[in-house]
């Protein structure tokens, strides 16, 4: 498709939105949480059945969900009449505490796997920034949800160094916003078009923007999903990816223009399996000109999930990497379990990495591995929970195969420290991870690391790896997030890190950040 093209479409989706906002003003996871492939594949399809209070199904939102097709509720319980017992189709305190719970947790990882479904509920009473932009019947063709997501944060960095080798004497003071778009277009139970736009800007720094800082005007995601039997669904088009932790595969949602692909993806669900098969390609970000997918770098592979056992969850999956540019051909094996048994949790992944790692004939024989087993101390006050983690992953030896991990397209701030210091790649790290949660609306996370090298080579960065000598010692992390409720629509989230550098980085400078950041759904 021509950049025109796309440009235009942008152009239109914008001004729909903007003409969806006007409308509705006159008729006036700081968390471990885990998008698994579950999560992902939550069907819009499904959210257009309306359930009445008595649990029995209309056809679906064809007229508006608030058309007076529901059964009354109670506005209190005990109240007004109703006994709050499910009698005289008046819905229980439970039912409406479900709807709400819900509403809640409407929006998603990626934001074509939102769910507004519970608009359809009959014991959803609450009234949400956007409600009214969501599950409009457009005539007879289809069901309509527009919305999208502004997000502030400000960064106080020193010693990061941003596109420079890091740990050096350098601060910095500036203000990312970003502005997410989306538009969800169900035209019946087999067809599907969803798009989303995206606009990112960093102002007032001292130090060049890094290259996933700023996008000013760009689509995230234009795909149409074709239904081709009850379990299968073939998604054509440009397409965030997003599988199990994310340490292999995410839209690197920290990142303020967020990480896309273009190509084709087949999702089947079956029982108890879920199985996605998948070729891209990469889109890079440029800043002031329309992304376009580099064919250069290819992405492709199998990612399936089975949740067939009681609080446990299996993920296989195959992820090939194709990059013509460097040049290299990487095939990574991996696996993934994850689950809980009473108030102990437990989490497993690994995978093997080869291929041909530099296109001069050599091998990449690499791998990674992640083990974590945690414990919910409900019993104490703030009712904590404390994580133990062992991280592994291989560097290069002298001579021979290439054995240096390449961690593909991570979330790899989730996981490996929030300065971003390291990448998954010639490490090993024991890190322990406290969250708490003092009142209902805010959450506390502490996260301690200790990193060293896995071989006496450089441990990369995430951006400007600094000069490293032959120590192991590469150093230690803190991490301290508050994390503040507003509303199911609204948050605000004020970190701040630290970086005590080891023997290995040469220039032995520390590192500080400090952020603040408020989100808006709408």
């Amino acid at each position: 498709m021509r950049n025109s093209s796309f440009l235009s479409t942008l152009v239109l989706f914008s001004f729909g939105f903007a003409q969806a906002v006007v409308a509705q003003s006159t008729n006036t996871d700081t968390d471990r949480s885990d998008h698994s492939l579950a999560e992902v594949r939550q069907s819009s399809f499904e959210s257009a059945t309306t359930y009445y209070a008595d649990g029995s199904a209309d056809c679906g939102c064809n007229t508006s969900c608030d058309s007076g097709c529901a059964a009354p509720t109670c506005d209190a319980c005990g109240q007004g009449g109703c006994s709050c017992n499910g009698a005289a189709g008046c819905c229980t305190c439970k039912q409406k505490q479900a709807a709400m719970k819900k509403a809640a947790g409407a929006y998603k990882g990626v934001f074509y796997a939102n769910d507004f479904s519970y608009l359809c509920d009959p014991c959803y009473d609450g009234c949400l920034l956007g409600d009214s932009l969501k599950r409009r019947a457009v005539g007879d063709c289809g069901v309509l949800d527009v919305g999208g997501q502004l997000r502030l944060r400000y960064h106080h960095e020193e010693g990061m160094n941003k596109g420079a080798p890091r740990f050096t004497q350098t601060t910095d003071d500036f203000l990312l916003t970003r502005l997410r778009l989306f538009a969800n277009y169900e035209v019946n139970e087999n067809v599907r078009v969803f798009a989303e736009g995206i606009f990112a800007d960093s102002t007032g720094h001292d130090l060049p923007p890094r290259p996933i800082d700023q996008n000013h005007g760009d689509l995230l995601n234009l795909f149409a999903d074709l239904k081709a039997l009850d379990e299968l669904t073939f998604r054509i088009g440009r397409q965030e990816l997003l599988y199990g932790s994310q340490r292999n595969v995410s839209p690197l949602d920290w990142a303020n223009t967020r990480r896309t692909f273009e190509g084709i993806k087949a999702m089947w669900n079956c029982n108890d399996w879920q199985v996605d098969a998948f070729w891209t390609a990469f889109v890079p970000v440029t800043p002031f000109a329309f992304d376009q997918a580099d064919w250069h770098q290819q992405f492709y592979g199998a990612y399936a999930v089975y949740s067939g056992c009681e609080n446990v969850t299996y993920d296989l999956y195959y992820l090939g990497y194709d990059n013509q540019d460097s040049p290299f051909s990487l095939h990574t094996f991996g696996a993934r379990m994850n689950g809980s048994h009473c108030d102990w949790l437990y989490e497993l992944e690994g995978a093997y990495q080869g291929g041909d790692a530099a296109g001069v004939g050599a091998d990449q024989d690499a791998g990674f591995a992640t083990v974590g087993l945690g414990r919910k101390l409900g019993q104490l006050p703030w009712s904590p929970t404390l994580w133990a983690y062992f991280d592994y992953a291989s560097g290069d030896a002298p001579g021979g195969d290439f054995n240096g991990y390449n961690h593909l397209f991570p979330l790899a701030h989730k996981y490996l420290g929030f300065i971003d210091a390291v990448q998954r790649s010639n490490l090993e790290s024991v890190n322990f991870l406290l969250t708490a949660k003092p009142t209902e609306k805010l959450n506390l996370l502490l996260w301690y690391y200790i990193f060293q090298s896995n071989q006496d080579g450089a441990v990369p960065a995430i951006g400007g790896t600094p000069a490293q000598g032959t120590s192991r010692d590469l150093g230690q992390e803190l991490d301290l997030i508050a994390k503040y409720t507003i509303n199911p629509r609204s948050d605000f989230l004020l970190g701040y890190s630290h970086f005590w550098a080891g023997d290995k980085i040469l220039t032995n400078e520390d590192a500080d950040f400090i952020y603040a950041q408020w989100t808006l759904n709408f």
